[in-house]
């Protein structure tokens, strides 16, 4: 599986100036890792996916010499694991003084954060000095059903759906060879089947890895509901609904007398 992208997800009330202030932290903790774990090779990364109404950011690293990303990534995974249990962060001073300032951040507004990777998921609910035990995502085979946000095509193995649900964004690992059925997905209501990672307080869906099926989900045609039919056998000789409900509820609240004069309460 390619690993090149990182991701940072912010749980709470996410004022603005806080999801800024985490990504500038953020970004300071990719440089960081990126410094001791390069080597001499240079590596960019750019925004992947970017939601400020989910607090959600992902960036992919971009280097010529093969490997490097790699270790960036399972490194960041590991100091997500560190901060978990409040365990000492197996890098450099920059790297740990960064780590700790991001995961400072964590009080009444954001009561939790995430650390996802292609593999990995590291949920951080405490600061590091408080912290108990790691959390992890609960895991299920399930489908999820959204809007397909955002596709990336170069590398294709990863996509954004946006929940229709809870109306957030989750990201989505497809398994190799998928990527030309995403074509058509794009844009689209689209069910995603997989391994379906929800978050243990919410419960609301955030990863769907080894993605096993995208449908997408055709919209129903203009006045389709007029087909709808119902579970009792109905002929055209037959009270109509409308009439039946009127009648129920003539049954239920009949006409009172009120000071001498009729009252319909219906």
């Amino acid at each position: 599986m390619i690993k090149d992208t990182l991701t940072l997800a912010l749980e709470g009330e996410i004022a603005l100036e806080a999801f800024a202030r985490a990504i500038r932290r953020f970004n300071g903790l990719v440089q960081a890792l990126s410094k001791d774990l390069s080597g001499e090779a240079d590596v960019e990364w750019i925004i992947e996916d970017l939601y400020a109404s989910s607090a959600v950011a992902t960036v992919r690293g971009i280097c010529e010499t093969v490997g490097v990303v790699d270790r960036i990534v399972d490194g960041y995974a590991e100091v997500g694991d560190a901060l978990a249990v409040g365990r000492e962060i197996p890098f450099s001073t920059d790297v740990r003084k960064r780590a700790i300032a991001l995961t400072g951040m964590l009080g009444e507004r954001i009561s939790s954060m995430r650390f996802e990777t292609a593999e990995r998921d590291v949920i951080i609910a405490a600061r590091p000095s408080k912290a108990l035990k790691p959390r992890g995502l609960k895991y299920s085979f399930g489908t999820v059903k959204g809007t397909v946000q955002m596709l990336t095509m170069r590398r294709g193995l990863r996509f954004s759906l946006y929940d229709a649900l809870f109306d957030k964004a989750v990201s989505c690992y497809l398994r190799g060879g998928q990527e030309e059925h995403m074509r058509e997905a794009w844009g689209k209501r689209a069910a995603v089947s997989g391994s379906v990672g929800r978050d243990p307080d919410y419960g609301r869906p955030v990863v769907v890895r080894d993605v096993t099926d995208v449908s997408v989900v055709m919209p129903p045609e203009a006045g389709s509901y007029k087909r709808a039919r119902g579970v009792v056998p109905w002929t055209a000789e037959d009270e109509p609904p409308e009439a039946i409900i009127r009648r129920l509820r003539d049954e239920e609240w009949p006409l009172t007398e009120l000071g001498g004069a009729t009252v319909d309460d219906g």
